[in-house]
């Protein structure tokens, strides 16, 4: 790369110009989530990776075992020993495609405010913010697919299409509720949290009951991570929504175009590569080249002379797999996922309970 690998060097992530909320990024936390436990803790091997990076036009799959439950515990000794042979099974990965882009026509800034750095920089916000925003949906959406349908233990909770309903006067316990109701269903890793913005709001009402306080909640939280989405939206009556997983359970997988994995150059001014996609921080394939034409419809007055102008072509695609560990049986066997909603309050405000009422009152003496 030569042109295209000098303007992403040019990127810079912070820019303090008037403009600056006009190009804003967002929370991408499920997507997050999925990153980086394919960096911390991933769910696949490297080879498996590897692969699937220059899988293109063929077949990804991985061999996993089922589940066999069928032994039985005797209670006497044999001379013969039954068999406990396994079944396996062959489980494809489902990749999606994502392409996103932008066209730069250099003569255009010769006479203008705007510089052409400071133009492809918002070019490439703009890409990064619908980018992450389909990503992150993305991971939603099977984070939704792959959550529990059984569990052992509910707690004092009711569970209602899979999804665990808080009522408003349990919202403060609900998160330390969770692992025990992992524990439950025989998961027992470090859990992390997926949640909304009524889960920030909890968690900041929690951080304020500190050590300092009669009750501290610091437990509440206390060994989870905590990831947060702006596409985790709410059903009608709920205060938040969150998602919590075990450690470990999922992953990414990505696949990129033939000539962007062979880094192709042609003499025609076509090249491709895999470079580092600005502010999201993911892999992506580039497809960049230039071409002549004209230009003077693009920009009205501004580039109503350029009849005849070169113009630069910058194309990000990849394919994206976000990967769950394997349930032969998700119907009858429970995930590593929960998800969970708080109903709806009035008010923040805590209800006052009197323990010395006319009920129940504490004896007293008078001290001389």
């Amino acid at each position: 790369m030569s042109l295209a690998a000098t303007v992403l060097n040019s990127i810079r992530i912070k820019n303090e110009k008037l403009d600056k909320n006009e190009h804003r990024l967002s929370e991408y936390g499920a997507f997050d989530f999925f990153v980086q436990q394919s960096k911390t803790n991933p769910l696949l091997t490297s080879e498996m990776k590897e692969q699937a990076v220059r899988s293109m036009g063929k077949t990804l799959q991985m061999p996993v075992i089922n589940y066999d439950g069928d032994i039985a515990v005797s209670n006497v000794r044999s001379c013969v020993i039954a068999d406990a042979e396994n079944t396996s099974a062959l489980v494809g990965v489902t990749f999606a495609t994502y392409a996103v882009g932008f066209t730069v026509v250099p003569a255009m800034y010769s006479n203008n405010e705007v510089d052409k750095q400071m133009d492809i920089e918002r070019k490439y916000l703009k890409c990064a913010r619908v980018l992450g925003a389909a990503l992150d949906n993305a991971a939603l959406t099977v984070l939704s697919a792959n959550k529990t349908q059984v569990f052992a233990d509910t707690l004092i909770y009711t569970e209602s299409s899979d999804v665990i309903t808080v009522p408003w006067a349990s919202r403060e316990d609900i998160l330390s509720d969770i692992e025990p109701m992992m524990n439950a269903n025989d998961f027992y890793g470090r859990v992390h949290i997926i949640g909304n913005a009524g889960v920030r709001s909890l968690l900041n009402k929690l951080m304020e009951k500190n050590e300092a306080n009669v009750v501290d909640k610091r437990l509440e939280w206390a060994g989870k991570e905590f990831h947060f989405s702006n596409r985790l939206s709410n059903a009608d009556g709920k205060y938040a929504t969150f998602y919590a997983v075990e450690d470990g359970n999922v992953d990414l997988l990505f696949r990129y175009d033939r000539e962007a994995v062979l880094g192709t150059k042609t003499n025609v001014g076509h090249e491709w590569d895999i470079i580092t996609m600005p502010y999201l921080g993911i892999p992506v394939g580039l497809h960049y080249y230039e071409a002549v034409g004209d230009q003077s419809a693009i920009a009205g007055d501004a580039t109503a002379d350029l009849t005849c102008a070169k113009k630069e072509y910058y194309g990000f695609s990849v394919d994206v797999a976000f990967v769950v560990a394997y349930n032969s049986a998700i119907a009858t066997r429970a995930n590593p996922i929960i998800e969970a909603a708080i109903t709806k309050g009035a008010t923040y405000a805590q209800p006052v309970f009197v323990a010395n009422d006319s009920n129940s009152p504490v004896p007293t003496q008078t001290i001389s």
